[in-house]
């Protein structure tokens, strides 16, 4: 776990307020833990082999799933940067978008906004058919 994560309700990202609010701040972390990064649906009942139950265990992962029915949530992850030179590495290596956010344990969207402009949006980077203007 990162000591980024939320100490009180006022850190807790916005998509998961309602969740820390019901259910307590342990909750809204391990759903960190394991899916932070992912856009998350929540079924009305999930199986025991379900994610969100063998994440939070079968009482809690299927009281969760109950309460957040059909709803699709993006759950943040609680990480420092990832460098867009992995993303583009694991890219290259044939792993799809998906593949390289649970890989890395970054965002789908950020995985996307990187990839999209290849590799080009740390400011840092040169580029190499730059005429140095």
């Amino acid at each position: 776990m990162s000591d980024q994560l939320p100490v009180s309700l006022e850190g807790v990202p916005q998509s998961l307020v309602d969740v820390a609010e019901t259910f307590g701040l342990q909750v809204v972390f391990l759903l960190m833990e394991h899916f932070g990064g992912l856009d998350v649906q929540f079924p009305r009942n999930p199986p025991d082999d379900h994610p969100l139950v063998q994440a939070l265990g079968q009482e809690t992962g299927r009281e969760v799933s109950h309460f957040l029915t059909g709803a699709t949530i993006y759950i943040p992850h609680a990480r420092g940067k990832t460098t867009q030179r992995a993303i583009m590495k694991l890219e290259k290596a044939g792993l799809d978008r998906s593949e390289i956010a649970r890989t890395l344990g970054i965002s789908q969207r950020h995985v996307r906004r990187v990839a999209n402009a290849g590799g080009k949006s740390d400011p840092n980077q040169l580029d190499m058919f730059s005429d140095g203007e």
